[in-house]
């Protein structure tokens, strides 16, 4: 385990709090006055998915966990279990919908991923910023609207359904921002 500072701790760093591995979901920092500072994390554990709440005193040293972000692609899925193969090794990882539900919609065959690795385990799917889609079906727009910023419902080629611009048809291809699921 790596030491940290809590002036250090960063969202989205996994620290190891009580012998569990807790994602660094939110952090604040608070100074009342005489009294010295403290920090406070929003934390989710990794394993269960629970939030908590953890504070402590400005200036305690955290034990940050090691973990590997391997490059890997998304390969396929036969009902609930999705695989991906790490692209060094070669190595096959099966991982359940349970555990990587919040990027299900997004995955393709074929796409480049990163996975995130603890002991030989996977904690979760690392996806691309941004990922280009096929639109399977929505409305056509309407021909006075097409001047307009103005968006409608598509679904792409994963069953997501997102907001696309009027002028987009079935068939095109759509950039879909995997952090906000804003399609352009």
């Amino acid at each position: 385990m790596v030491k940290v500072d809590t002036s250090k701790v960063k969202k989205w760093m996994i620290l190891e709090i009580d012998g569990k591995l807790a994602r660094v979901v939110e952090t604040a920092h608070t100074h009342m006055g005489r009294w010295g500072a403290t920090d406070t994390y929003k934390l989710k554990d990794i394993v269960s998915g629970k939030t908590t709440i953890f504070t402590c005193n400005a200036g305690t040293v955290l034990e940050q966990a090691e973990v590997q972000n391997k490059a890997a692609v998304y390969l396929y899925s036969a009902w609930d279990t999705y695989t991906f193969m790490e692209n060094d090794t070669w190595e096959m990882y099966d991982l359940d919908r349970e555990k990587i539900d919040d990027v299900v919609d997004y995955l393709k065959e074929n796409l480049d991923v990163y996975l995130t690795i603890f002991k030989g385990e996977v904690l979760w799917v690392i996806l691309p910023p941004t990922v280009t889609y096929v639109i399977t079906s929505t409305m056509p727009g309407v021909k006075w609207n097409r001047q307009q910023a103005w968006t409608k419902p598509a679904t792409i080629e994963t069953g997501l359904e997102v907001q696309v611009p009027l002028h987009k048809n079935e068939w095109d291809t759509v950039v879909v921002n995997t952090l906000t699921g804003e399609a352009s």
